[in-house]
């Protein structure tokens, strides 16, 4: 059967809908436009909408199903904990019509420079850090200070698998399918001596070049940030070539940890959140393809949570160091300042940093940036 006998059997199917005009029944813009809004409709069960949206995209359907190319980060290669929780996504994205090929890549800078060069990758899966040229709204979670627990960002997880923010995830070229969690951004110390805000000033301080929110708080806190990617940000860490890096907790638990000594900290709290964020081709995956899948991301939030802190686990307890209360202010204060800078210069998203500070005030309603906003 070709392609157009192909669609006007599936439209025949609908025929009879109820509810649908005579006018809708005929006409394929129409049709087409009611299958859409029943794609988009969260109203409706999951099963119903994913019914319109395969007959939505049959004519680009091979055997019944949309074959689709992921490309994913995981510095362990395909035996890593990114790449093994992402082969599940293959048996679930079949339910939604997806065939999905995965292919790992060791090197992050490599896989966006692939994805940005050719069309081999329908999406890509890497750091939001990376992401930004790509959308610069998601991006900004990261920036210091703007999410600052997990329960704030899984809040964040659920305000973008709503169907009003998608304009802001979608642009003509790409759009952002969905996030979660890897960890926060830390200050890591290769000796306690360092693990304290008051001793980084004039220490030279490793932090991923991606990272430009994390390398200016650095210059805030009076530290000298050397920048590199974020492997060489770890290997000059680890080999003790610095005394202290900025970096997530993926860095250093994959490829950090266990190379530093006994005696290396991090300071908590965070500086912000670490995620990976999902960005396709717009062309690829229509709006509500991309709303479907922002949705399995926020469902299977958790499950990348739970896989991320049975790493998180190893690290013994006295690893982490709690600053003083004047130090947690000092933080907060140069995070914001940073924040305000750079989206000052376009850097980040003025409507992402707003909505972070909403999500920081329903978790925290006393602060005085909800009384007194700034972002």
């Amino acid at each position: 059967m070709n392609m157009t006998a192909s669609f006007f059997l599936l439209f025949s199917i609908f025929l009879a809908a109820p509810g649908w005009s005579s006018e809708t029944r005929t006409d394929p813009s129409l049709y087409a436009k009611k299958l859409e809004d029943t794609v988009l409709n969260q109203n409706l069960t999951l099963e119903k909408r994913i019914k319109a949206l395969k007959v939505l995209l049959n004519d680009q359907m091979s055997d019944g199903y949309l074959q689709r190319t992921f490309c994913i980060w995981d510095p362990l290669g395909k035996h890593g904990p990114v790449a093994v929780a992402t082969n599940d996504q293959i048996l679930r994205s079949r339910h939604y019509g997806l065939d999905l090929t995965i292919r790992v890549f060791q090197n992050e800078d490599a896989l966006v420079s692939k994805f940005t060069t050719d069309e081999d990758c329908d999406a890509m899966l890497v750091r939001g850090a990376s992401a930004r040229d790509f959308n610069r709204f998601l991006a900004t979670v990261e920036a210091p200070g703007a999410i600052t627990s997990r329960d704030q960002l899984y809040l964040l997880a659920q305000v973008l698998a709503k169907p009003d923010i998608a304009p802001r995830l979608t642009d003509e070229k790409y759009t952002a399918l969905g996030l979660v969690t890897l960890g926060g951004n830390h200050i890591f110390a290769r000796s306690r001596e360092h693990a304290t805000l008051r001793s980084l000033k004039g220490l030279p301080m490793a932090v991923p070049d991606t990272d430009r929110g994390n390398a200016w708080l650095t210059s805030a806190l009076n530290g000298e940030p050397q920048s590199a990617s974020l492997p060489a940000t770890v290997q000059y860490f680890s080999e003790g070539a610095v005394e202290v890096m900025v970096a997530p907790d993926i860095g250093y638990l994959v490829m950090g940890q266990g190379k530093t000594g006994d005696a290396s900290v991090a300071i908590q709290p965070a500086i912000g959140q670490s995620t990976l964020q999902l960005i396709g081709r717009a062309d690829r995956f229509p709006p509500g393809l991309a709303l479907i899948l922002r949705e399995d991301f926020l469902f299977r939030f958790n499950n990348y949570a739970r896989l991320l802190d049975k790493e998180l686990a190893n690290i013994p307890a006295g690893f982490w160091i709690d600053p003083s209360d004047e130090e947690r202010q000092t933080l907060a204060v140069n995070s914001q300042k940073t924040r305000l800078a750079l989206r000052e210069q376009g850097y980040y998203d003025r409507s992402m940093l707003r909505l972070a500070r909403k999500i920081r005030c329903r978790f925290e309603p006393n602060n005085r940036e909800c009384t007194n906003p700034v972002e």
